[in-house]
């Protein structure tokens, strides 16, 4: 009969895994890592032990962060991590093969990630979060950033600042293009409910089909008037347009109480929000 495995068996698998990984087997280390991972998704020890089994940088990263989201006071998973980053951040891609008899004790991050024992104290903290050390620095301002404030680019990695700065400039909505749209917005929609108010009821019956194709049309032609004035989107955009399109049809569509008007004004203002994506 087979053995039967358990959660309770997961912290001898991580054991076996270690051993194995200072032995220099990552084949059947990773078998262990994994298999107690199966038994214990949970693992913050698995977690590291898998991506000491792994020699791109990157994949090391992807496991810490899972083992991070864990346990987030994890202290040597943060001093790993770090140290992982100062490696991409140096333009690093694979870490050394094999673990020499000269390494730290196995219970060391670097020692189970296979990182080279020169990495040294890292002395910067992070700029939005200074009880944190970090290694890593924008690559536009020059600025210490810890993991949670990296935000990838093209080439290295930029403060959430320097991010939203380099962001498209359709995307770049200041204060002053918000009131100008919302505005617009406003007595778009108020003119548009009062045209289809008066239309709809003309129609009758057949009003409420004509409500879903005409809808989105008016929410088209709303995002096109938009586009003239600024070209501007994002979500503040369209939080700013959804509300001030409610607001302006809502005095119209209880005014008429049809529910032809109100399709029609749901499926316009859908359409607008969606489009400004």
């Amino acid at each position: 009969m087979a053995e039967c495995t358990t959660i309770g068996d997961a912290p001898v698998l991580v054991q076996e895994g270690r051993a194995a990984l200072m032995a220099g087997d990552t084949y059947a280390a990773r078998q262990s890592f994994r298999h107690a991972l199966e038994l214990n998704p949970n693992s913050v020890e698995a977690l590291i032990g898998m991506a000491g089994t792994v020699r791109a940088y990157r994949d090391k990263r992807d496991y810490l962060l899972r083992a991070l989201s864990i346990d987030p006071l994890h202290h040597e998973v943060r001093v790993a991590l770090n140290q992982v980053e100062a490696r991409l951040a140096a333009g690093e891609v694979l870490a050394p093969t094999g673990i020499g008899g000269n390494e730290p004790e196995p219970s060391a991050p670097s020692a189970l990630l296979a990182l080279p024992s020169d990495v040294g104290p890292i002395l910067d903290v992070c700029v939005n979060h200074p009880n944190r050390e970090t290694g890593l620095r924008c690559t536009s301002c020059d600025r210490p950033i810890c993991a949670d404030c990296v935000r990838p680019a093209a080439v290295g990695q930029l403060c959430p600042e320097c991010a939203r700065a380099r962001r498209p400039v359709n995307y770049q909505v200041g204060a002053s293009d918000l009131l100008i749209n919302g505005a617009v917005t406003f007595f778009f929609a108020f003119l548009m409910s009062i045209v289809a108010g008066f239309g709809l009821a003309l129609i009758g019956f057949f009003s409420i089909i004509l409500a879903f194709i005409l809808g989105p049309s008016a929410g088209e032609l709303l995002v096109r008037l938009l586009e003239r004035l600024n070209r501007k989107r994002g979500r503040s955009m369209q939080i700013m347009v959804g509300v001030c399109y409610g607001l302006g049809a809502l005095p119209v569509v209880a005014f008429f109480f049809n529910i032809a008007l109100l399709i029609f004004t749901i499926a316009a203002l859908a359409t607008a929000v969606t489009r400004l994506r």
